[in-house]
């Protein structure tokens, strides 16, 4: 292959990556079935937001097991029904997880963190990749 049609074929490869490296949303195609990640944002303020086709039920209970899991050493979670919100402390962070329905089987899940009054979107982007992980299975 000559240098200039590899040098072309890379640059046809390399503008869809780049495109969507610098999209703040994705589409995500995982599990089977259940459990697909439609949208994956970052908003403001850190706060990671996903959206997935599954029903809030499901999603809700999930949340809960992967944030007890979580949940630092000697911490308890506070839980909310209504709206359904859980907070604790993870990794030294202070984490808001929030899970309401968006439509039929389609769940929105929020999680914002923060360390010593600072936002902290690592322990987000960690806590939200446990969570879709977890969903998938």
């Amino acid at each position: 292959m000559s240098r200039f049609r590899r040098a072309r074929l890379l640059a046809a490869l390399a503008l869809p990556v780049a495109i969507a490296s610098s999209a703040s949303s994705c589409v995500l195609l995982a599990g089977a079935g259940v459990g697909y990640v439609v949208t994956q944002d970052v908003l403001p303020n850190a706060i990671h937001e996903a959206q997935v086709t599954d029903d809030v039920d499901r999603v809700w209970a999930v949340a809960r097991e992967t944030f007890e899991i979580l949940l630092d050493p000697n911490e308890e979670m506070r839980v909310t029904e209504s709206p359904r919100r859980i907070e604790g402390k993870i990794d030294g962070a202070d984490v808001t997880l929030d899970v309401e329905a968006h439509d039929l089987d389609r769940t929105l899940i929020r999680v914002q963190a923060k360390k010593y009054l600072s936002n902290d979107g690592h322990t987000a982007k960690d806590v939200m990749n446990r969570l879709l992980k977890r969903l998938a299975k």
